[in-house]
């Protein structure tokens, strides 16, 4: 494959270069390793649908995709549903 020009700034040049040669690359290299590191939208949806499916074949997650779009305390919320549904399956010891 033939190579290719890109214009970026002076320093953002300057910091390819630097961050090359501290890895022993050439900064063509270092711009597809860049570029490589950062995941399309297409691949991010992908990935979101894979986690969820997981999420809800392996732990019996029950939110719908709505609510797991709602904010970034996604996590919170399912450790509170899983709490919760444990918590349901538990009968509470009676004292003798």
């Amino acid at each position: 494959m033939a190579d290719a020009t890109i214009k970026v700034s002076p320093e953002t040049r300057d910091r390819l270069a630097a961050l090359a040669a501290a890895r022993g690359t050439t900064i063509g290299t270092q711009v597809a390793l860049l570029v490589e590191q950062q995941p399309t939208a297409e691949q991010i949806a992908e990935r979101v649908a894979e986690g969820r499916r997981l999420l809800r074949e392996h732990f019996g997650m029950t939110l719908p995709d709505a609510d797991l779009d709602k904010g970034p305390d996604l996590l919170q919320r399912v450790y509170d549903i899983a709490a919760a549904d444990v918590r349901a399956k538990v009968t509470p010891r009676r004292s003798a």
